[in-house]
């Protein structure tokens, strides 16, 4: 895992963020039902650490949203928890 030098916050790391909070998981309950340590999530989450493709294949699966929810959740304009919540509701996704 490679540590992100500018903390910038990615629209990858905010939309792991937003599955994870859909799943209504604290980062101790996702690091210990997926095995990521909470720390790491944490740092993905907040741009702390690159997020690579495998990581998001993981977090796809452990969350159970698919790759098409994923990049649709990315196109959001602007990319906020409400507009993420609004798209939820829409979509019907639980």
């Amino acid at each position: 895992m490679k540590k992100n030098e500018s903390n910038y916050q990615s629209p990858e790391s905010i939309v792991i963020r937003f599955m994870r909070e859909k799943r209504q998981l604290t980062l101790l309950e996702a690091g210990k039902k997926s095995g990521i340590k909470p720390k790491l999530i944490d740092h993905m989450e907040n741009g702390r650490r690159v997020i690579t493709q495998e990581d998001i294949v993981v977090f796809l699966e452990f969350y159970k949203f698919s790759e098409e929810v994923f990049k649709e959740l990315l196109e959001l304009k602007p990319l906020t928890k409400q507009a993420a919540n609004h798209y939820f509701i829409k979509n019907r996704i639980d």
